[in-house]
């Protein structure tokens, strides 16, 4: 479980140094059989430390080990998400400003829509939520609900934010990295 929190702290970090959370926004998890490492409420994620990370278990939410810290307020939408996709290891969910900037900017349907095969084959796996409020059980069962085809790997949630799920870390914060590139194309083209 070090190793897990220790992948999860570098990624948590590899994020902030890229622009796609900032302070204390964003949360991460890594599933680790039936329970999940989840980041904690009001952590900055760019300085964690392996306390700012505690185990939940994904069936009942509660907290596997007694925890120093609350986890996040999203904690409700990861644990959706790993119910509703057994092949989700991991979930990254950030606040990335090209991709924020570009929702203000460009409606739904022309939303990272670029003549580029990148842009096509990205999309073709992003769903789109509706503006609901953050923590809310309304986000968390839209959220299960638009990632429930096997086809969807991230969800842009209006006015909040980014979602990725992967097999690994570095899959699912890579996944937001590709998009939030293409968004600054889309602001630039």
């Amino acid at each position: 479980m070090d190793e897990a929190r220790h992948n999860i702290i570098n990624a948590c970090r590899r994020a902030w140094e890229r622009g796609l959370l900032s302070g204390f926004n964003g949360n991460l998890s890594l599933r680790l059989g039936e329970d999940c490492l989840v980041t904690c409420a009001g952590a900055a994620k760019g300085y964690l430390r392996p306390e700012d990370i505690v185990a939940v278990q994904i069936r009942s939410g509660t907290c596997a080990v007694e925890a120093t810290c609350r986890p996040s307020s999203e904690l409700g939408m990861h644990l959706a998400l790993y119910r509703a996709r057994h092949d989700a290891a991991a979930i990254v969910h950030v606040h990335p400003r090209r991709l924020l900037a570009l929702s203000l900017r460009a409606a739904e349907e022309d939303f990272l829509r670029l003549p580029l095969f990148e842009a096509d084959k990205l999309r073709s796996g992003l769903a789109f939520v509706p503006a609901l409020s953050p923590g809310s059980e309304e986000l968390t069962r839209a959220a299960a609900h638009a990632a429930a085809p096997p086809t969807v790997h991230a969800l842009w949630m209006q006015g909040h934010g980014l979602t990725c799920l992967g097999g690994t870390l570095t899959q699912a914060l890579a996944l937001a990295e590709e998009l939030e590139h293409l968004a600054a194309v889309q602001l630039l083209a």
